[in-house]
């Protein structure tokens, strides 16, 4: 799948920002707490999974797990990616516009907006975390 291989170069190139260690870790806790939730980016990773199942029949038969769950990190690999690279690279405000904050990630994660409530990990974590 190619946007895997593009999220593993963008990936590399991540790895040499001095905040990448805490941008991948934030990052991939909010991804997963969406996936599990199906908020935000579940049209995509909906298409991604049954492209991964489709390529991979595997991952329905041999084993007792759901594919939901065996392919939920690769399916949000990307989304991770651009959520880390996004935080890594904001402003090191103490006090930053959440609102322009969550307007960039979402542009940068290819979504009109990112309607957030008060307990999403990622409003949580811009209003309440300094770089």
């Amino acid at each position: 799948m190619p946007e895997l291989v593009a999220a593993h170069h963008a990936h590399q190139r991540l790895l040499r920002h001095p905040r990448a260690l805490t941008a991948w870790t934030t990052a991939r806790a909010i991804t997963i707490r969406w996936y599990d939730h199906q908020q935000h980016l579940t049209h995509r990773w909906h298409t991604r999974l049954a492209r991964l199942c489709a390529a991979n029949p595997h991952l329905t038969t041999t084993h007792s797990a759901s594919p939901t769950l065996l392919a939920r990190d690769l399916v949000t690999y990307p989304g991770t990616v651009t959520l880390a690279g996004a935080l890594a690279t904001l402003p090191d405000q103490p006090h930053r516009d959440t609102d322009k904050a969550l307007s960039l990630i979402a542009q940068r994660l290819g979504l009109p907006r990112l309607p957030l409530n008060a307990n999403d990990p990622l409003r949580v974590f811009l209003t309440h975390t300094r770089h």
